[in-house]
């Protein structure tokens, strides 16, 4: 009989080149269902392994499916909600803004106009425009005089302190001022300052203050008179300052 190769079918009996015959064992860790892989030769996995692979599998998918709804979505904005008008007049607005005044610049803010007054370092236009509703009725006499406009502070005031000047051209002051005949001219109390109010006989900071405290209030002295109705003020200061008020 010939001679049969050594490496003939697993489990049959083979004819050994020196004589004699054996049988070739098949592999004890052999197992059914064979993979077959990428080398054309067959993958065994045990049933741990296929468990494993299957749960990589799957969180491999968990992540795609994350990864799609992560993804972002294209922003749409609705033409007809958006004002493109405002949007423009907003940007010029700022783009307009003057510049912010430098180290030694000083604006009057009896004489600025309102794009001088702008450029004072934080304000807004809303008091800007009101101090020129301010200075209209009755001109700013010092620089703290603005802190009677609406929206101006001790801070802010002591921030524009650098940047403002009063020239005499610009303030008409009612102090009181000989007139023709050597005389005082009486002081305008409902125009006064706190500080021309003080350079009347028996008035102080406190009672300056106390007299345009009521003065607001009442919506200005309407009779001498009424400087009674100021808290400190009695029947003998009241006689030595009606010879030197007006209204």
């Amino acid at each position: 009989m010939p001679a049969t190769h050594p490496n003939g079918p697993a489990g049959t009996p083979n004819d050994h080149p020196g004589g004699g015959r054996y049988f070739r064992r098949t592999p004890r860790h052999a197992a059914t269902g064979p993979f077959t892989g990428g080398g054309g030769g067959a993958v065994n996995l045990t049933g741990d392994e296929q468990r494993a692979l299957g749960f990589v599998a799957l969180l491999l998918a968990l992540s795609a499916a994350v990864r799609v709804i992560d993804r972002p979505r294209p922003v749409q904005l609705d033409a007809a909600a958006v004002d493109v008008s405002a949007l423009a007049a907003a940007s010029r607005a700022a783009g307009e803004r003057p510049a912010a005044l430098g180290p030694g610049d000083r604006i009057d803010p009896n004489m600025a106009p309102l794009e001088e007054l702008m450029r004072l370092p934080g304000i807004r236009k809303t008091v800007a425009e009101s101090i020129l509703r301010a200075r209209a009725a009755t001109p700013f006499r010092t620089t703290e005089d603005l802190d009677r406009v609406p929206g101006i502070g001790p801070v802010t005031l002591q921030r524009w302190q650098p940047h403002l000047r009063l020239s005499d051209a610009g303030r008409t002051s009612t102090e009181a001022r000989p007139d023709r005949t050597g005389e005082a001219r009486p002081l305008a109390l409902n125009q006064a300052t706190a500080a021309e109010l003080e350079t009347l006989p028996g008035i102080g900071p406190t009672l300056a203050a106390r007299i345009l405290a009521w003065r607001d209030s009442a919506g200005g002295f309407r009779d001498l008179d009424d400087l009674a109705k100021v808290r400190g003020i009695g029947p003998a200061t009241l006689a030595r300052l009606k010879p030197r008020l007006s209204l």
